[in-house]
């Protein structure tokens, strides 16, 4: 009798686990709608960059729904702000996660804010495409769940050195970086290659988001004389470094990662943008493939307001790899059938970043860059990927 009792307790446990564990994973997903999240700094000194990479992202799927939607369900795409805030980014994560029920979470940015976020988001099984930052826990990712869509920091870092050495025929080169592992990141790549060329930074200087005044760090950089100034930084503190330059009248030759790209630049810092190199990991609006057009009518059309840039390319990226995975996952979506659809992309190319090579093995960023540079508010490019 008691064996019965334990069979017939056994039995019904496992019928009410199975529902739970088949709705685990594919949560988020209804007949008519895809329920997915991010969370972004909206309100922060990053402000700038995330709202656009927002609108980046935010196009695609308005043109996505417009166009039918995958398999038929239109995406529900949930954004919070998490002010730039690791403690914050864990909290809006476990919300989307746990509130919102999302079904993955797609382009998001900031290196420590994802850095804090993805252990919950790993152990809860969820998948984090382009988790846009400088580590290389979020851009040559070992867990399953995660895939990054940039390069590793260190990597910018070693080949901005080393174009500034081999290409620009740099002598002395000092560096300008964010304090925090964004920065310091690409900081140590170059400082790792400017040390296996026999060289050190002639002069560094930092700051943190929330700087308003750059003068010091300009002062800082102009006594150590460099020929080039790597810059590892968000756009508002890059401009002001510039225009402080400007001011004292020094003109080495300025350098920076992709962030520096972006169009608004030209508002935040004006003539003083002039002849800056920019090492790029997504498109420039000029270019000429069609995949890159194509986002440009999308821009154009979902979002006007915002122009073709780092950002919204950034952004967009992560909505085509979900796009492209789900798709190929079929009409019955699990998390374990996307994560699987991801890897079997292999080769591709998202044309608003460089190429990619994702398999079970590699769910890393690029690793090929281009160089851009400032000419009378307009990119030139310089090197293609």
């Amino acid at each position: 009798m008691l064996k019965s009792i334990a069979s017939g307790a056994a039995a019904l446990a496992m019928l009410a686990f199975t529902p739970v564990a088949a709705s685990a994973a594919n949560e988020g997903v209804t007949a008519d709608t895809i329920k997915i999240g991010s969370f972004l700094p909206l309100q922060s000194g990053f402000a700038a960059g995330a709202n656009q990479l927002r609108d980046g992202a935010e196009a695609y799927f308005k043109w996505l729904n417009d166009q039918g939607g995958i398999h038929g369900r239109k995406i529900n795409w949930i954004v919070e702000n998490d002010s730039y805030n690791p403690q914050q980014a864990v909290s809006v994560a476990r919300k989307l996660v746990d509130r919102d029920g999302v079904f993955a979470i797609v382009s998001t940015i900031g290196t420590v804010t994802n850095l804090a976020a993805l252990p919950f988001l790993v152990q809860r099984g969820i998948p984090v495409i382009n988790p846009a930052g400088s580590n290389e826990k979020l851009n040559a990712p070992t867990e399953k769940e995660v895939f990054g869509m940039l390069p590793v920091g260190q990597t910018i870092g070693e080949n901005m050195a080393q174009y500034a050495l081999k290409t620009l025929k740099a002598d002395k080169v000092a560096i300008f970086y964010q304090n925090d592992q964004f920065g310091k990141d690409q900081r140590d790549g170059a400082v790792a290659y400017l040390k296996a060329n026999g060289k050190t930074p002639v002069g560094e200087a930092t700051y943190v988001p929330s700087d308003v005044d750059m003068s010091a760090q300009a002062v800082t950089l102009r006594d150590a004389k460099p020929d080039v100034v790597l810059m590892f930084n968000i756009v508002k503190q890059g401009a002001l470094l510039l225009k402080e330059a400007e001011k004292l009248g020094w003109k080495p030759q300025f350098m920076a990662m992709n962030t520096m790209g972006d169009p608004i630049l030209t508002e935040l810092a004006g003539k003083a943008a002039n002849g800056l190199i920019v090492n790029i990991m997504t498109a420039v609006d000029s270019m000429e493939d069609p995949k890159v057009k194509q986002a440009n009518e999308i821009l154009a059309k979902y979002a006007p307001k915002t122009q073709p840039g780092y950002y919204p390319y950034l952004g967009m990226a992560g909505a085509i790899a979900f796009h492209k995975a789900a798709e190929a996952a079929g009409k019955d979506l699990t998390r374990a059938k996307l994560i699987a659809a991801l890897e079997n992309l292999g080769k591709w190319e998202p044309g608003v970043t460089p190429p990619l090579n994702w398999g079970p093995k590699n769910h890393a960023g690029p690793t090929t860059f281009g160089y851009v540079q400032w000419v009378d508010g307009k990119i030139k490019v310089l090197q293609g990927w």
